[in-house]
């Protein structure tokens, strides 16, 4: 069924022919809304927007981790926003790290926020859905403040941007090319016009759909930094090996697998942000490796942001990555 639906949202089909007049409404309300709601909140930081425009993982995350650490090398005081999606804060606005430490809580943050602090040390990281009011919290705490990097926030247009970078993966590309439900566009490509940057994660060709718009094109890719146990000790994957993820893409980390030479068995895929506090499913995949006499479970940092926190005999290696630059020299802020 998930291949059916995917195949659907990734190829034109019929199915997507017949969800077309649906996107065709959806896409004029889109457009609408980018021409007459007024960017709203002026920061006195530069803001860096890090977002898509489609559905699904494209690598926003690890862009923004990329950028912050691009921006700290260069002495610049930076800060991190988060929507905080699925966490405990998410309808307030809390700081999770700041300069010096991650917070105990941040554990209740999200999975995407809480890596983000786990990754970022020495960059204040803010979860909550108000960016305005992050914004004004961090712009108050830390009156020095150059940069604010929003995570995922491309579509949120009641803060004011200086840099909008917009992510696509090279795997999914733009799906079939139609806005959602008949595809996997959250907004028409005619929104990269309002963009600064494009960054295109992988290798591959480009769509002459995203060129057309003349936007600098950032390319890069995710390269894998360590393999590591739960302890946090470097280990190398050795023997037969499955992986584990809740991620939007799945096939973005097989992909990542095989690059590094690996084979695997098998790919216990679950929706995305999925938090695996079902004990059920915990026993079933356990059983699974059993029976299929798996040595180590391979997971993202995304999923594992969550897994350490949870009860389990998981013969767990976590896959540390970093997304790269290959073009560092075109990015100018």
């Amino acid at each position: 069924m998930q291949n059916l639906i995917e195949k659907n949202l990734y190829e034109k089909s019929l199915i997507s022919y017949i969800l077309w007049p649906v996107s065709f409404k959806y896409s004029l309300i889109l457009k609408l809304r980018r021409l007459f709601i007024k960017r709203g909140y002026k920061s006195k930081c530069k803001i860096i927007s890090v977002g898509n425009i489609v559905s699904g993982g494209s690598g926003k995350t690890p862009v923004t981790i990329f950028l912050a650490k691009h921006l700290q090398m260069q002495g610049k005081k930076v800060a991190v926003s988060h929507r905080g999606y699925k966490g405990k804060f998410e309808n307030e606005n809390k700081l999770i790290s700041d300069e010096t430490k991650v917070f105990d809580f941040a554990r209740d943050a999200g999975d995407e926020t809480f890596l983000l602090a786990t990754k970022l040390a020495g960059i204040p990281v803010i979860a909550g859905k108000d960016r305005k009011k992050s914004i004004q919290y961090l712009e108050e705490k830390y009156p020095d403040l150059e940069y604010i990097i929003l995570d995922d926030s491309f579509q949120h247009l009641k803060v004011q941007h200086d840099y909008d970078f917009v992510v696509f993966n090279a795997i999914g590309g733009i799906g079939n090319g139609f806005v959602l439900p008949a595809g996997i566009l959250r907004e028409p490509l005619s929104a990269l016009k309002y963009s600064n940057y494009i960054v295109f994660n992988g290798k591959g060709k480009i769509s002459n759909k995203i060129e057309k718009y003349n936007k600098p094109i950032l390319k890069g890719e995710y390269q894998i930094k360590r393999f590591a146990n739960i302890e946090g000790h470097e280990i190398n994957p050795e023997g037969k090996l499955a992986l584990l993820s809740g991620i939007g893409l799945p096939s973005s980390f097989e992909d990542t697998v095989h690059k590094a030479g690996l084979h695997f068995e098998k790919h216990f895929r679950f929706p995305d942000h999925y938090d695996f506090k079902n004990n059920k499913i915990i026993k079933q995949i356990s059983a699974d490796i059993k029976l299929g006499k798996i040595d180590y479970l391979l997971t993202t940092e995304k999923d594992f942001a969550k897994l350490q926190f949870i009860k389990h005999h998981l013969p767990l290696i976590i896959v540390e990555v970093e997304f790269v630059l290959d073009n560092i020299n075109q990015l100018q802020l």
